[in-house]
């Protein structure tokens, strides 16, 4: 899907926010949530001290991405991200040029563990701060959606797969993600809180609000 699971934005943006990045690559970007976000903890959150900074104008962090399905991308996107390359980004990573952050959310399980590990290689090698990614840590099954084949799911990555890779700091982030950190040398790590909700209650609250709004009925 163009869109992922919500559980773990507070671990993403806090994790943006200490990097402090001046620009930022996403590769897959779907329907842009991701950099409406980045752009609202960057140059918005800004414009609290410095007013116009609020204008597209005067915007100051470079937010770019890549998607390999065009039909996604909206007036929406090209406000929000300052270029939208179109095309595979396994290819187009070759192409651009250096970033603060690169970032694969939801997008690294879409190519097989092999393109995954060369692309990220090419991603470090366009870094200067980091490369963050988030990624199912279990098996989805999904396939092809919204008329999209590049939806499907190829590979299924653990914190052992980003070993080779450089400094990497893995978690299992809310939601049954897996977020890797890969860290630039002499990058300060940033710190990484992890909270999980373990109390019965509040699973099954989710529970029964999906129920009430999908009309699905789920076994206790």
């Amino acid at each position: 899907m163009p869109s992922s699971r919500p559980d773990h934005i507070p671990l993403v943006i806090g994790i943006v926010r200490q990097l402090r990045p001046r620009s930022i690559l996403e590769l897959g970007v779907g329907f842009g949530k991701w950099g409406h976000l980045f752009r609202e903890y960057t140059d918005i959150v800004a414009a609290e001290a410095d007013p116009p900074r609020y204008r597209r104008e005067n915007w100051r962090v470079r937010i770019d991405g890549i998607e390999g399905h065009g039909s996604y991308i909206t007036p929406a996107h090209e406000y929000l991200y300052d270029r939208i390359m179109v095309g595979d980004m396994r290819e187009v990573i070759h192409r651009v040029g250096r970033y603060d952050l690169v970032f694969l959310g939801d997008s690294l399980e879409h190519v097989t563990k092999h393109d995954g590990r060369e692309l990220l290689q090419a991603c470090l090698d366009h870094a200067d701060l980091a490369v963050l990614v988030t990624t199912p840590a279990r098996a989805t099954g999904q396939q092809a959606a919204c008329g999209n084949p590049l939806e499907v799911h190829r590979s299924l990555w653990q914190a052992a797969d980003f070993a080779g890779l450089g400094r990497c700091l893995t978690c299992l982030a809310p939601g049954k993600t897996l977020l890797a950190l890969l860290l630039k040398p002499g990058v300060p790590a940033p710190q990484i809180e992890v909270r999980h909700h373990r109390r019965p209650w509040l699973r099954r609250a989710g529970r029964l609000v999906y129920q009430a709004i999908s009309g699905r009925r789920e076994s206790w």
